[in-house]
């Protein structure tokens, strides 16, 4: 249901191969902010424009410049309940800005820049957002097994949590 079959023939060497596409499907986003008077949530949802393709659209304000910035990113697999998996990452998003630093939230940039304003150093301050975004397995360069997933993101800054952003999906290979 969720994979593509791909048949290749190769001309020259008469070879037939098959090669599966991976799907990854966003099913739920919840962004919550944990302190209003610094950063709003202006919209979080998801569209759905076909059974694979559910594009995520996230915007917030921020109200005052925001200079120290750090995000905990952890990625959890359904069993039972989300579990921990793979990665509880805490990385400084200004000094990752100025100079690309840390692996698994390279990933997660080079997922979302294009779809995104956070493309500049801090301070962030104003409405920023990320429109449309749709997940491209192509770029998800973690060796993921198929099943349910959680991405669990907790921006703070000042070293205190301001919002989170938590994003479901299912992946298949």
């Amino acid at each position: 249901m969720y994979s593509n079959l791909y048949i290749h023939i190769l001309p020259k060497h008469n070879q037939l191969t098959f090669q599966t596409a991976a799907v990854c499907k966003m099913t739920n986003a919840i962004c919550e902010s944990r302190n209003e008077s610094w950063v709003t949530i202006e919209k979080c949802r998801l569209r759905a424009v076909s059974r694979t393709k559910t594009p995520l659209t996230i915007e917030i304000m921020v109200l005052y410049p925001a200079y120290e910035i750090h995000v905990n990113a952890q990625l959890l697999k359904k069993a039972n309940g989300y579990k921990p998996w793979l990665v509880n990452y805490t990385a400084d998003a200004c000094a990752f800005m100025r100079r690309a630093n840390h692996p698994f939230i390279k990933i997660i940039y080079d997922l979302i820049k294009e779809y995104s304003t956070i493309n500049h150093t801090c301070p962030y301050v104003a409405r920023q957002m990320l429109k449309d975004f749709i997940v491209d397995p192509a770029k998800l360069m973690l060796p993921l097994p198929s099943g349910e997933y959680l991405l669990l993101l907790t921006w703070m800054f000042n070293k205190k949590p301001q919002f989170v952003t938590n994003v479901y999906f299912t992946f298949r290979d």
